[in-house]
């Protein structure tokens, strides 16, 4: 243990303590390390002037954790594998329910239950990779979702590849054709090429990670999050296309929380805001 690093976790032990109302610390040192792991996991004996002695266990990839010596009597290797314990169980229960980078980017893709079913396999396979092979296995994936993507914009659009002399794989060239059709005219034209510059940056980085061995998974995480964001683009450009940014708001304080009725013995409609209360009668 460093200096450095035995100051760094004072500092962290104290201040979880703390948290733990635990104050008043009149001793602190680490009772024993252990290696057995392939981990440096330190116990420290911690004594507090009015809140009793504890061990608590630190180190490399482990949470940190508190235990009394108080009314269990555990000695310092008794708090380290009971530590271990736990941590391994945590580590079991995270594997099963873990939140996996899909979940960080809204993706609604109904319309193609493979695209969806692809993305979900390769952000599983992404908490299991053992080798650069694996990584390019992901970036492959996503270039698959993103052509299938393209197969389905080409068949909604069956004009879409003879105007543009369009082959029905190149999703660069179908995307963009795409943005130019759902989000027209001058207001919109930011708006496209930020979509195109998407678009682009999902393709060329599926790309490289699939011809690159020396990808890492920080490489694979970023090439799924791409693909992932160019799939919901596309679909929010076309509920865009249809009218939904359009929906009703608040003429007083811009809120999209409201409520329609009709009155008693009336036919005419309210808008009620449920922000601000400001009621009108609307078409």
């Amino acid at each position: 243990m460093t200096p450095e690093y035995r100051i760094d976790a004072e500092q962290r032990i104290k201040s979880y303590l703390s948290g733990n109302d635990i104050n008043n610390i009149k001793y602190m040192q680490v009772e024993q390390t252990f290696t057995d792991v392939g981990l440096e996991i330190h116990v420290w004996n911690v004594k507090s002037k009015n809140d009793g002695n504890w061990w608590v266990v630190e180190g490399e990839s482990v949470p940190m954790n508190l235990y009394t010596q108080n009314e269990f009597y555990f000695s310092a290797d008794e708090a380290y594998s009971f530590h271990l314990g736990i941590s391994q169980r945590l580590e079991v229960s995270h594997h099963q329910a873990f939140r996996h980078v899909i979940d960080e980017v809204p993706l609604d893709i109904d319309h193609v239950k493979s695209i969806s079913r692809r993305l979900n396999n390769a952000a599983v396979d992404l908490n299991n990779v053992t080798g650069p092979e694996d990584i390019q296995a992901i970036g492959l994936t996503c270039r698959e979702s993103l052509i299938e993507l393209a197969g389905v914009l080409a068949q909604d659009n069956p004009d879409l590849l003879k105007e543009h002399e369009l082959k029905a794989a190149d999703f660069k060239g179908i995307s963009k054709a795409i943005i130019n059709i759902y989000a027209p005219g001058k207001s919109n034209s930011k708006l496209r090429k930020r979509c195109r510059d998407v678009v682009e940056a999902a393709w060329d980085h599926s790309s490289e990670v699939v011809h690159s061995p020396n990808k890492n998974i920080p490489d694979a995480k970023i090439c799924l999050l791409l693909t992932c964001t160019a799939v919901s683009l596309i679909q929010n450009l076309f509920l865009k296309y249809l009218g939904f940014d359009s929906e009703p708001k608040c003429s007083a304080c811009k809120s999209m929380d409201f409520e329609l009725f009709s009155k008693d013995e009336s036919d005419e409609t309210i808008f009620s805001c449920n922000t601000c209360g400001h009621e009108e009668a609307v078409e």
